[in-house]
């Protein structure tokens, strides 16, 4: 029988055939060693290198050698055929209304300036408008056009130099008050600080902008100096050459016309000699008889003479005045204005009148009869009209640089452009100087900076603006085609 019994034995192992043991070993490699080096680097060199492009040598100053006679046969020799064929050239219409210019004549004119004193213009207009001698400071003269009595206003002198480089348009640079309204001013045409002013009381005044105390000096109060506004001051040219004195010309709306001795230091204006405007025999500026005087309300001279004037009148008339040409001290006051052509008379007041600068027969004149003329000194109707519109004309000015080209002030606030070269009947610019369609009253060309023009409105308001490059710019033979323009209507 068997017997089992309890034994115990070692364990037994079966390794597998189909797993394998994995073997494990950490290791370092590197493809390349890398290198690293730090340089600087300056693509630009710079070197200092003094330069002469002529020769400042002794020998290279000196003047080549010539013999002067031997030159003066030369030119003696070509100067008929070079006046020739100057000549020829001058006369020559091969390039008749080619201009010979690169402007855009699409560029408008801009606002450039809008010159404004409330706090201290008020109810105040805009009266007068002028230009210094260098063109840098506009002078604006303020009152009011509506006096039904005696003048209680205080009229005001504002003045801007727009040369600044940061111009306040609102803060002016000179403030002068003025005991009545301001009708005129005209700067001096050689001094820039000078500048006379006529006001609504008859008043004639000289003021120095450079000094603290700028009245210089002032009209005196006789039988003979003005009872009535001074409408228009005038600088006598040939009488500006001087710094320490000067003869100024004063007219007032009942009709004297009055030269004025201006010495440096006098704190009065002495009257040198006078005219009466009349319809009628006078005895005397100072005598008691009644005259039928013809209110004056502006007038102008041509820019080379001043020995006649253009006169407008508040009946619409239009006269050339001759002067008499000595004003020396002593001289008995003439007693009648020698009245040498009147013209055919507008139908309401003149506003403004003013010679051409570029012909010497020619002027323009605006007029509450809504036109605008121009006159020819040899013929008593106007050469041509313009009538913009139905409103009041109370400025007109010709441009300094192009002769067929002037500029008038409109009542219903507008400034219109003419340039006849373009049209005869039609302006080619009309500007609308404000909203509320306040009348301009004043307008003023640069003479020197020619692109530039100055208006002035019944608010208070100057602006300036500049002209586009065709406005200011001549083209060729204008002056030509002014002078004949205006001798084909004459025919």
């Amino acid at each position: 029988m068997a017997k089992f019994v309890d034994e115990d034995l070692d364990g037994v192992e079966f390794k597998s055939c189909w797993k394998k043991e994995r073997n494990l070993h950490n290791s370092t490699t590197q493809t390349l060693e890398m290198e690293t080096d730090d340089a600087s680097s300056q693509s630009v060199s710079k070197s200092h290198v003094g330069i002469q492009t002529e020769d400042t040598s002794s020998e290279a100053a000196k003047m080549p050698e010539y013999n002067p006679d031997t030159l003066l046969a030369f030119l003696k020799r070509v100067e008929p055929g070079v006046m020739e064929y100057l000549d020829k050239a001058h006369r020559s219409h091969a390039f008749d209304g080619y201009d010979v210019s690169t402007v855009d004549e699409d560029l408008p004119m801009s606002c450039i300036h809008t010159l404004t004193a409330t706090e201290l213009v008020k109810e105040l207009k805009c009266t007068s408008l002028s230009w210094n001698a260098i063109g840098s400071t506009l002078a604006i003269g303020y009152g009011t056009t509506d006096h039904q009595d005696w003048c209680t206003h205080k009229g005001l002198v504002l003045t801007w130099n727009l040369d600044r480089q940061k111009v306040k348009q609102d803060k002016p640079d000179t403030s002068i008050e003025v005991s009545s309204c301001v009708n005129s001013l005209a700067f001096h045409p050689k001094f820039p600080a000078w500048i006379a002013g006529g006001t609504f009381s008859g008043d004639v005044m000289i003021w120095d902008l450079g000094e603290s105390e700028p009245l210089m000096s002032s009209s005196s109060l006789d039988e003979d100096s003005h009872r009535e506004g001074v409408c228009s001051v005038v600088w006598i040219e040939q009488s500006t050459r001087s710094r320490n004195k000067a003869k100024v010309m004063s007219v007032c709306s009942e009709g004297k016309v009055l030269i004025w001795d201006f010495v440096v230091g006098k704190d009065q204006l002495k009257l040198s000699a006078g005219w009466f405007l009349s319809s009628g025999p006078t005895r005397g500026l100072g005598s008691d008889t009644k005259q039928a005087s013809l209110g004056v309300t502006c007038l102008s001279f041509w820019p080379d003479d001043q020995s006649s004037m253009i006169v407008g009148s508040e009946s619409g008339g239009l006269y050339k005045c001759n002067m008499v040409e000595d004003f020396t001290e002593g001289n008995d006051l003439v007693t009648s204005l020698p009245v040498a052509f009147k013209f055919q008379a507008h139908r309401g007041p003149v506003y403004s009148s003013h010679c051409s600068p570029f012909h010497h027969n020619l002027f323009l004149s605006c007029s509450s009869d809504s036109c605008a003329r121009i006159h020819s000194v040899l013929e008593s109707h106007p050469v041509m009209v313009c009538e913009p519109g139905d409103s009041y004309l109370f400025s007109a000015r010709w441009s300094p640089v192009r002769p067929l080209v002037f500029a008038v002030g409109t009542g219903e606030g507008r400034l219109l452009v003419f340039d006849l070269k373009k049209s005869k009947v039609s302006p080619v610019l009309s500007l609308e100087i404000n909203k509320k369609g306040v009348p301009v009253y004043t307008l003023e060309f640069n003479h020197i900076r020619q692109s530039l023009l100055a208006c002035g409105d019944g608010e208070g308001t100057v602006r300036v603006w500049r002209l586009s490059d065709d406005l200011c710019h001549q083209g060729s033979r204008e002056v030509d085609l002014l002078r004949d323009m205006t001798a084909l209507n004459l025919d």
